[in-house]
C-alpha cells in the first residue's frame, strides 16, 4: 500500500518545510495514511479500494514549451496513459516518460503542449487531506501545554495563541472524515408502539 501523499505533495500545496519539519513530515505521512485506512475499516470500507473504484476526471494540462526545459508537473497523477500533443501532434509515448506527476521529455519540446488524462479524484481528495493533518502538526509547538488557546504578555507586549492540534496528538478532525467520504450518519428510530396495548 502506498501513502497518499509525499513530503513533496506538502511542499507543493502548503508551504516549504524546514529539513527537519521535511524529516518529520515523512514520519507522520505513513500515520496519517494508517489514520485513513483505520477510519475506514470502521465504516466497513476499505480506502485503497474506495479510490480505486471512485469515479474518473478527465483534465487537459497545457504547458508551454521553450525549447529547454524537458520536465513538466502534471496537476495530478495519471489514472491512465496520457495523450500528449505538441503543436497539436500527439507525439509517441517513447519520446516521453511520466513518474508520479512529472512529465518528462526526451527532447526539450518547442510551443504548445496538452497532456490529456483521467484522474482519481478521491486520491487527490486524500492528498488534500493527509498535508492539512501533517501541517496542523507541524504548526502546533512539540513543547506547548495542550491549550486550545493562551496568551503571553511582557510588559506593554501581549500575544494570543490558538492552537491548531491543542492536545498534539496526530488525529483525523470531523471535517477530514467528513472530506474523506467517511463520515457516518447515525439514525436513531424510535418505536412509538412498543408496549402499547391494541
Amino acid at each position: 500500500m502506498s501513502d497518499y501523499a509525499t513530503v513533496q505533495d506538502i511542499q507543493n500545496l502548503k508551504r516549504s518545510l524546514t529539513n527537519d519539519e521535511q524529516t518529520r513530515a515523512g514520519h507522520l505521512i505513513p500515520i496519517i495514511c494508517s489514520l485513513i485506512r483505520f477510519e475506514a475499516k470502521k465504516t466497513g470500507r476499505d480506502y485503497d479500494q474506495m479510490i480505486f473504484e471512485s469515479e474518473l476526471v478527465s483534465l487537459i494540462d497545457t504547458f508551454t514549451g521553450n525549447g529547454e526545459e524537458t520536465e513538466f508537473n502534471l496537476s495530478y497523477v495519471p489514472c491512465n496513459a496520457p495523450i500528449i500533443a505538441v503543436n497539436g501532434v500527439v507525439i509517441a509515448s517513447e519520446d516521453y516518460s511520466i513518474s508520479n506527476n512529472v512529465l518528462t521529455f526526451n527532447n526539450a519540446p518547442t510551443g504548445e503542449i496538452w497532456a490529456t488524462y483521467d484522474y482519481r479524484a478521491l486520491a487527490e481528495v486524500a492528498k488534500a487531506v493527509v498535508c492539512d493533518v501533517v501541517i496542523r502538526e507541524l504548526n502546533t509547538p512539540s513543547m506547548q501545554v495542550p491549550a486550545t488557546s493562551y496568551s503571553e504578555s511582557a510588559g506593554n507586549v501581549s500575544h494570543s495563541y490558538s492552537l491548531p492540534n491543542a492536545s498534539g496528538a496526530i488525529k483525523l478532525w470531523n471535517s477530514d472524515i467528513k472530506a474523506l467520504g467517511l463520515k457516518r450518519q447515525k439514525i436513531d428510530v424510535i418505536d412509538l408502539m412498543k408496549g402499547k396495548k391494541g
